[in-house]
Parts: C-alpha cells; structure tokens; sequence
C-alpha cells in the first residue's frame, strides 16, 4: 500500500566491494507533491554519493549513486531525510536548514572482500 506522503528507496541494500564499486538506487515519491531529500552516511571517507541533496518531482523519482572506496570491510548505513517542499523552491538545502523532515528512507550496505 502507498503512502502518500512518504519517499521509499529501491533496493533497500547494497553489497559492494570493500576494494571498491558503485551501486545506483532510485528515490521514489509516493506524493502528490513535490519533495526535497538529503543523504547522510555513517562512513564518510569510504562513500561518496551523487546527488547529496535533490528534489522528487511528484510521484517521480531520482536516481542515487553510491561509490565506494577502498577500505575495510563492514556493514554502514544511509539515510535519505525527506520533506514536502513547494512546487516553486529552489534552494534544496533551505527545507533542512529550517529543521523540516518528514521522514527518512535506509539503505544498508555491505563492503565485502572477494
């Protein structure tokens, strides 16, 4: 059943090498209206990801990339805040700098060696 509030992630886990790897997920809006995100992770200096902050159209979706360094071998975690934002803001930052989240989406994630 749809939320229609709510943004949800597809795939809700990644497995990557600990050597090195991307994988590429989609932000998908359940709402009618226009939504901000921002991605935070647990492990900064193994992870880079593409885009930190971004809009949802309605009912859209975006792409998130997620690149992994080289590093050791373990489990970390993402969080993708969201908030409904008018259909005319443009600083994708300003929700949060205000406090605004309406929920969070997880992505966990496994580096593994081969």
């Amino acid at each position: 059943m749809m939320n229609p509030d709510r943004c949800i992630v597809e795939p809700t886990m990644a497995t990557v090498p600990a050597s090195g790897g991307t994988s590429i997920h989609q932000i998908i809006s359940e709402s009618d209206s226009r939504m901000a995100f921002k991605v935070k992770m647990t492990n900064i200096e193994e992870y880079r990801v593409r885009p930190v902050y971004g809009f949802v159209e309605p009912r859209g979706r975006t792409k998130l990339e997620i690149l992994r360094l080289e590093g050791t071998a373990k489990d970390d975690r993402l969080a993708i805040q969201y908030a409904e934002v008018p259909a005319e803001e443009t600083d994708v930052q300003a929700p949060f700098k205000a406090g605004a989240q309406q929920g969070e989406a997880i992505i966990e994630i496994r580096a593994v060696t081969k």
